[in-house]
């Protein structure tokens, strides 16, 4: 009888240590990836208040509890430093920020996420008002440049915190 007894409470054992294993490959899927729709209005015009918008979501739900978003901006065409400002979160994963574009020309935005352990950083470029043909053409080098350099580790952009002005002096929005 107590040999019956010792090989039930084996196999006991060995059934509820497979269970365990089994919740523990479970537990341990990849998470799905944080994603990042930026929302830009139709049109955007000089000296004019607009919202810039990043949606976050996970697995197709609202993340609501993102540790970060930043919002960088940079003229293409001018070439000039870019600014960063922090947006605010207004619901249902919704993080926006309020922003005056002072000059027509080429722009591009990049919303710096970082949500749940993970960091992306989405770019679009676009339009404020009718540029000229000279500064989309600028436009279009400048961006090549910068890819190129971010290609070669000549990145002079590296997204220390001292590189970026976090003010918002000089800057409307």
């Amino acid at each position: 009888m107590k040999k019956y007894s010792f090989l039930l409470i084996g196999a006991l054992i060995m059934l509820l240590a497979a269970c365990t294993e089994e919740e523990a490959v479970i537990n341990n899927e990849t998470p799905q990836m944080v994603e990042v729709d930026i929302q830009l209005p139709d049109s955007i015009e000089e000296n004019t208040v607009v919202p810039l918008r990043a949606e976050i979501t996970q697995g197709g739900e609202p993340v609501e509890d993102a540790n970060e978003v930043l919002f960088e901006i940079w003229n293409d065409a001018a070439g000039t430093e870019s600014v960063r400002h922090e947006a605010e979160h207004v619901g249902d994963g919704i993080y926006e920020l309020e922003h005056t574009f002072e000059e027509v020309s080429v722009y591009t935005i990049q919303a710096h996420t970082t949500a749940r352990d993970m960091h992306v950083m989405p770019k679009m470029q676009f339009n404020v008002g009718e540029p000229t043909e000279e500064q989309i053409e600028q436009a279009a080098v400048n961006a090549e440049n910068q890819e190129s350099n971010h290609m070669h580790g000549e990145d002079s952009e590296e997204h220390s915190e001292e590189s970026h002005d976090d003010s918002d002096e000089g800057h409307d929005h």
